[in-house]
């Protein structure tokens, strides 16, 4: 199945050049992760559609727009 990405920050240069990513059919938010290259423990908050989404067991299905937001630093 293909999803669509959008890479924020830091993570933006693992972006595809279509901006979307094949993965299996069930594949799970960690699964994208995987197959990006991004350390699964790195990352803790993403947008499934435009919704909030800290589960990375959460099933993605065909279509699906997915966001990725690397940790902010600040204090």
């Amino acid at each position: 199945m293909r999803i669509q990405l959008k890479l924020m920050g830091v993570l933006k240069d693992r972006t595809p050049a279509d901006g979307s990513l094949t993965i299996s059919d069930n594949s799970t938010i960690q699964d994208a992760l995987v197959a990006l290259e991004i350390d699964v423990d790195s990352v803790h908050v993403f947008t499934v559609n435009g919704t909030l989404q800290r589960d990375k067991k959460h099933v993605l299905a065909e279509g699906d727009e997915l966001a990725i937001f690397p940790p902010v630093g600040g204090g």
